[in-house]
């Protein structure tokens, strides 16, 4: 505390101050003077922090011990005045102000690090003052407008009266034991005997305790009853000395029996009374057993006034605990934590199986397992199997959770990014943070609750592996998806080598074979709800999800696979019909996870793919007296994109290949005469792969096609295939393909001459100004198609000129590889390419060149030099003679 602030609170000095020793080790209540508002922690909600406020006293005792604090001494002023800092008992946190102001422009009560040492001055007139000191020369003091703290240069107004908590009457099983099912007593340095030894089960009776111990709850004798810690009948002393009774374990003896002189419950049941201050505990009764002459009765009291008071008294030299109204001492009682039942595999993923004996209502399901929520039961339970599992958690406190993994129920959600998916609603939890209760820990068998009427569950713990947020359905990576095909072999010992195929009228049936299969491709479709589930145990932190897949014939596609009603029966077949291309199916494991049904992810009852083996016909319906149909899903090639190899190739459509002529792309053949024929080492192009990374999600598997490449490291310089520049001829329009010089480093491209403020430019591999990005796309067996990935536009020929384009057809190309070329020059071509239009002439491969267009009356029409590649020169209709410098002059038809 600074020196300013103390000078300045020594003028307002009390007359009396309190030092730790005089406010005691006890929690008290700070009480607004003149009202009945008591300084409390409370949070509005789970979002928020603590704060304090005034209100009225709670009835509980977790209400009441948010209004107590303990008073910690911290020093003492120069003048005189002793600091303190208080501790919140629910909480075991200071109380601290951060002193900022709310969005409402006051200074709020939320508990936050800052002042937390206050003035706590008592003996001032009306009460107790606290405050603190804050800056050079104001106080913080509490505001009785709850929520609000004063900020002032002056002491503060408000006094608080220092009030002893009440002692409150312990009465549930929560009280002793909290959230578990035992609980301990501890007697602060000595013997407590029986109420010591071990833990102890509370049994509430009509606001008093009975009190069995854990591991002797039955009795030994006859039928085994329940037995309870009871004032014994044996006499501690003698007839000269001490005559009082201690304690024993029995069962309850019913009123008129010979035993007790007429029952035992009241000394089996004992009130528990609790000082807040200290949670200290007081354990009295309202029965004793007395003895006269050696012989013992039993006085039976009832009302609040006549208690006997469990403690001690002094025998041949030791204290023996016992029970008496008077000349005893009391101890200093408290509660501790019971050792709570243990699930030997802890935390983890879990079968229940029912044990349920005659008179249980579940008896029929007895040795079944639990599912879902666990009011329904199947015969076995598997690891690969969901629906048959339960994520059971376990807490600090030694308290259970329990929910089931598998959920059917759906709701539409949006991710942060706009798409849609699916979240299962969870079931609800079997344990919300409860106890275990032991039948057979050994064995794993356990009650989830207390009493006769609560079943009995066998704990498996599953071989799961809980990385696998797939598991019990199977799962494709896009990479998978992109690259592979399927095909269905039944899973069946009777039939042996059956395989879905497409038969007439793209109906679906099984054939005997594996070369009749029908390869399906994995088909992402439009956003849909059942497209992604999550689900699982979600609330214990336990996340399963499932996918499903549309279907469709790799290729010569005839539809997607869907089932359609067709005079009453569920056909399967492939079907181009836009109701039906958002079916998705998910692929459902077995119980050894080595086969999978077939089932529609909108599927709400039993139905299946299912196979009939008699016929082979297939349907999909509930399954055949209740036998369900199992494939085995075996992997296919069917790539969307061809994935390659890093090295040289022809790239060929028939007899033509890919080559370069003086940086332009173009189809030529081995042994073209250009200023000489041309060799194969002219069509030696090397193909490499464009990404450094490229990606999980990508499956287009983008490339780099050169004509004369240098690789060193991770950097390449030579010249790639681009597009460049417009093209367009009568209806066909695209962009001219040429070969560009460039340097590749690493996922970026720049080209040569392409600069920007005398900076040269970079692309990344997906960036649009990046027109060398190809992807190889599988059309058919051995063929693709080049696709100009940033632009979607695929290489084509339009008049012998080789272009990028979207709206004519693509050629399809082969590749070979092939030997690298002794020497990396393009292909040396003098020809230049001259194709007439509507009202135009293109003339291509004659950039810098001067060209001359005249009609055929000798009247020149154009006279330019070209600044492209690729020129289209307006030209009037009829025949015009073209004149390239340097070639020689050819005729055209323009239209």
């Amino acid at each position: 505390m600074n020196k300013r602030f103390s000078t300045l609170v020594a003028a307002f000095a009390a007359i009396a101050t309190v030092s730790y020793a005089q406010i005691g080790d006890k929690y008290v209540h700070l009480k607004a003077n003149g009202s009945a508002n008591y300084l409390t922690v409370t949070k509005e909600n789970s979002a928020k922090a603590d704060s304090v406020k005034l209100a009225n006293l709670g009835g509980n005792k977790a209400a009441k011990d948010s209004a107590l604090w303990l008073p910690k001494f911290v020093e003492k002023m120069v003048s005189g005045d002793s600091v303190f800092q208080f501790v919140n008992k629910a909480t075991k946190k200071n109380l601290s102000f951060a002193v900022k102001k709310n969005g409402a422009g006051a200074y709020g009560t939320m508990i936050a690090p800052g002042v937390d040492k206050f003035v706590f001055k008592t003996g001032v007139a009306g009460g107790s003052e606290i405050y603190a000191a804050y800056g050079q020369d104001s106080i913080v003091s509490i505001s009785t407008t709850s929520g609000k703290l004063n900020v002032a240069t002056t002491l503060p107004n408000e006094k608080f009266e220092v009030e002893a908590p009440a002692s409150i009457s312990l009465a549930t099983v929560a009280d002793l034991a909290g959230k578990l099912s035992t609980f301990k007593f501890e007697f602060k340095g000595k013997d407590g005997g029986i109420f010591t030894a071990t833990d102890l089960i509370p049994v509430p009776v009509n606001g008093k305790y009975r009190f069995q111990v854990v591991g002797q709850e039955k009795s030994t004798k006859g039928t085994k009853k329940d037995q309870y810690i009871t004032i014994d009948t044996t006499m501690i002393g003698s007839t000269t000395s001490i005559q009082v009774a201690a304690f024993k374990l029995d069962t309850i003896v019913a009123a008129g029996g010979a035993q007790y002189q007429g029952g035992n419950e009241g000394l089996q049941t004992f009130k528990l009374s609790m000082d807040l201050g200290n949670d200290s505990i007081s354990m009295t009764t309202d029965s004793i057993v007395r003895f006269v002459n050696g012989k013992y009765e039993v006085a039976v009291h009832g009302g609040a006034t006549s208690t006997y008071i469990v403690g001690y008294k002094t025998f041949n030299g030791a204290p023996v605990l016992c029970i008496d109204s008077a000349a005893i001492e009391a101890p200093f009682i408290t509660l501790a934590k019971g050792t709570p039942v243990k699930l030997a595999g802890g935390t983890g993923v879990y079968s229940l199986q029912l044990k349920a004996k005659g008179g249980n209502s579940e008896v029929a399901n007895n040795d079944k397992y639990l599912v879902g929520d666990g009011s329904a039961y199947v015969a076995a339970a598997s690891a690969y199997i969901p629906s048959t599992q339960f994520y059971v958690k376990e807490h600090e406190d030694g308290t259970y959770s329990i929910q089931g993994r598998e959920a059917t129920s759906i709701s539409t959600k949006t991710g942060s990014n706009g798409e849609t998916y699916g979240e299962a609603i969870a079931s609800s939890l079997l344990l919300d943070e409860e106890p275990l209760y032991a039948v057979d820990v050994a064995n794993g068998v356990y009650h989830l609750g207390k009493g006769a009427d609560t079943d009995t569950l066998v704990f498996k713990k599953l071989d799961v592996d809980l990385t696998n947020e797939h598991i019990g359905y199977k799962y494709y990576t896009k990479e998978e998806m992109g690259y592979g095909a399927v095909k269905f072999n039944l899973a069946s010992a009777a039939a042996d080598d059956i395989y879905l195929s497409l038969v007439q009228d793209s109906v679906i049936a099984g054939a005997k074979g594996a070369e009749k299969a029908l390869e399906l491709r994995l088909v992402e479709g439009a956003e849909i709800t059942q497209d992604t589930v999550y689900y699982g145990a979600q609330a214990l932190g336990d996340t399963l999800v499932r996918v499903a897949y549309a279907l469709e014939q790799a290729y010569d596609a005839e539809g997607r696979l869907a089932h359609e009603n067709v005079s009453g029966v569920e056909v399967v077949k492939l079907s181009k019909k836009a109701n039906l291309q958002n079916q998705r199916f998910f692929f459902v494991a077995g119980p050894a996870e080595d086969s999978y049904k077939i089932v529609e992810a909108t599927t709400t009852n039993n139905d299946i793919l299912t196979l009939n083996i008699s016929n082979l016909s297939v349907t999909y319906d509930a399954p055949v007296a209740g036998v369900e149909t199992y494939f085995n899903i075996e992997g296919a090639e069917a790539p969307v994109y061809k994935k390659m190899e890093s090295g040289h190739y022809n790239i060929g459509n028939g007899l033509e290949m890919l080559t370069a002529s003086a940086g332009v792309a173009k189809m030529l053949r081995v042994g073209d005469e250009l200023k000489a024929a041309s060799t194969a080492d002219d069509f030696s192009l090397y193909v490499d792969s464009a990404y450094v990374n490229r990606g999980e999600d990508n499956t287009e598997y983008g490339y780099y096609i050169y004509k004369g490449a240098e690789v060193k490291n991770d950097t390449i310089i030579g010249s790639v295939l681009s597009a460049k520049g417009k093209f367009a001829a009568d209806a066909a329009k695209g962009d001219s393909a040429i070969f560009r010089s460039a340097t590749i480093v690493k996922d970026t491209i720049a080209y040569e001459g392409d600069l920007k403020d005398g900076k040269q430019n970079k692309y990344k591999v997906r960036d649009a100004k990046n027109t060398s990005l190809v992807g190889f796309k599988v059309v058919e067996e051995g063929g693709f198609e080049i696709v100009a990935l940033n632009s979607n536009k695929k290489l084509a020929v339009v008049n012998g000129v080789v272009i990028f384009s979207d709206n004519v057809a693509p050629l399809t190309f082969t590749t070979e590889a092939t030997e690298a070329p002794t020497a990396n020059e393009d292909v040396e071509v003098s020809e230049v390419t001259v194709i007439a239009g509507n009202g135009n002439v293109t003339v291509a491969g004659a950039q810098g060149k001067k060209v001359v267009i005249s009609n055929i009356l000798g009247q020149t029409v154009a006279n330019t030099v070209i600044a492209s590649d690729n020129a289209t020169i307006a030209a009037p209709q009829g025949v015009v003679v073209v004149a390239v410098e340097g070639e020689e002059a050819v005729k055209a038809i323009v239209k």
